[in-house]
């Protein structure tokens, strides 16, 4: 499904970072994508189960999560190293990549793991050491 992601600060991962990044529920509030319900319905997925995002810069697998405000068509993925796996390096001069108004791809993975945010800044590092 093509849908348009939007990032940005949630109150869960504020409440999540007050437990450590590092923490299960840090991951929990931020390795999340937020969708419509008819989206969720036209995929056949459930809150809870794994969603593979692709963008043209990268893609995440994260957990579904149902949006609190009807959205067809557009995905939120809290601002954090998930959501920065789909962002692009492009900044416009202002230093910021732009964090809204991706296209994305959204599919079903079932059986995919979450990766921990220690995964993520080894893959980034270009290895499997530890940070």
């Amino acid at each position: 499904m093509k849908a348009v992601l939007i990032t940005g600060t949630s109150i869960a991962q504020a409440q999540g970072k007050e437990h450590g990044k590092l923490s299960a529920k840090y991951k929990d509030s931020v390795a999340v994508c937020e969708m419509d319900e008819s989206d969720m319905a036209a995929l056949k997925i459930e809150p809870g189960q794994t969603v593979k995002v692709t963008s043209p810069y990268g893609s995440i697998t994260v957990k579904a999560a149902k949006s609190r405000e009807p959205r067809p068509g557009l995905v939120f993925i809290p601002v954090g190293p998930w959501a920065n796996r789909l962002v692009g390096p492009e900044t416009g001069g202002t230093g910021t990549p732009s964090y809204k108004g991706l296209e994305v791809e959204v599919e079903p993975a079932p059986g995919e793991k979450v990766p921990d945010l220690e995964e993520l800044m080894a893959e980034a590092r270009g290895g499997n050491e530890k940070w």
